[in-house]
């Protein structure tokens, strides 16, 4: 019996006639200037019609990418034509793509008794779905041991020789070690409890209790209690123009490093988003703690082409502190994530872009992992680790 073959909308046949004719016209732009090589890099810098016609087929503006499913977003931002278009939030691997969650080890004792003490518990929200990310089966997984990578580049990864390569923090007198920034500061999480804020965009606020701010403050306590000397910028980068965010917090980066050039870790403090194509919105859950949140080291490189000769230096911290993490806390940290972009780590060695959470974990969720981050990094400074 033959399938009953469904109709397109004309809409449907009319953009990709357009598409199509759009796509044609290049290629006879290519052959009459005989100049291939100009005549694309001249296209290539011109991606507003594309742009547009993509946004028309996946039935969402691309500059803010708010309609895009993690999917569309991860495969766009691989697009060295089209990627630039979308906001500079990193992408994670959409939960849609993840593995399934390996089942989860009861607490340990010494996990329990190192905990900070938990903040009042607040409520979740219905309709958000609690995670707990692991590293998958795809080949872009590489992992030994406690450690796992999830390589966007074609780079070949030793995580052994990353880790006997990995540079050593120390705590020293001679002037802050340790430098927090946020390049989103803006980002926000689920409202819950006492945690409620005016929005200034989706999951957005200038409110810094509530926001990124928040979350760098907590983490600059914990190092100040270990007699680390912090320098935390509070700055909101990401206002009022979102766009021009790494650019900005690039600036001040440069500034704080010429001052103190004593500084030795460089924290780009953000929050994820995990959604899926149906609108479902996801939380990380570290399953060792309680109410916590999962945290993700986004590692940057020069795989796009863009200058950055240490990125491997880089790499090789957060794999220093991903082992760490893993040891004392379990399933606290996602999978260290290598991508192509550089996210402007080129400016030290010692730079990393940690997401906390996602727009899904409620602000409380989000301190409690930030605070474990914050000790293990900690120790490992002063020798406990």
């Amino acid at each position: 019996m033959r399938k009953k073959r469904t109709r397109k909308p004309i809409s449907t046949w009319l953009r990709q006639g357009i598409a199509l004719f759009v796509a044609g016209a290049a290629l006879w732009l290519v052959w009459l200037t005989g100049d291939p090589a100009s005549t694309l890099s001249q296209l290539a810098g011109n991606t507003q019609l594309a742009a547009s016609l993509l946004a028309a087929e996946l039935g969402a503006p691309l500059q803010d990418g708010a309609g895009l499913s993690g999917w569309d977003r991860l495969v766009l931002a691989q697009s060295s034509l089209l990627g630039g278009l979308l906001p500079d939030t990193p992408v994670s691997p959409p939960p849609e793509e993840e593995e399934a969650p390996s089942p989860l080890p009861e607490p340990s004792p010494e996990n329990s008794q190192d905990a900070d003490p938990l903040p009042a518990v607040t409520d979740t929200p219905d309709g958000i779905i609690p995670r707990t990310m692991v590293a998958g089966t795809s080949a872009k997984y590489v992992t030994s041991g406690s450690v796992s990578i999830y390589n966007h580049t074609d780079y070949a990864l030793d995580i052994e020789q990353l880790l006997t390569d990995a540079p050593t923090l120390t705590a020293g007198d001679d002037g802050p070690q340790v430098l927090i920034f946020h390049s989103h500061a803006t980002e926000a999480y689920t409202m819950s409890g006492t945690d409620v804020y005016e929005e200034s965009d989706s999951y957005r606020t200038l409110d810094t209790q509530q926001n990124m701010v928040r979350v760098g403050e907590e983490m600059a306590q914990i190092f100040e209690e270990a007699g680390i000397e912090v320098v935390h910028d509070t700055t909101l980068y990401d206002y009022p123009s979102y766009n021009e965010a790494y650019n900005r917090s690039s600036q001040g980066v440069a500034h704080w490093l010429e001052e103190y050039p004593s500084i030795q870790l460089v924290l780009d403090v953000h929050r994820d988003a995990l959604a899926a194509s149906d609108g479902t919105i996801y939380k990380t859950v570290a399953g060792t703690v309680d109410d916590c949140a999962q945290v993700m080291m986004v590692m940057g490189s020069d795989a796009m082409g863009q200058e950055h000769p240490n990125w491997r230096v880089n790499l090789s911290l957060a794999t220093s502190i991903q082992k760490a993490l893993a040891e004392k806390w379990s399933t606290l940290a996602r999978p260290l994530v290598l991508r192509t972009s550089r996210f402007n780590q080129h400016q030290s060695t010692g730079e990393i872009l940690l997401e906390v959470g996602t727009h899904g974990n409620t602000l409380q969720e989000a301190i409690t992992a930030a605070r474990l981050y914050a000790r293990t990094v900690a120790d490992l400074m002063t020798g406990k680790g």
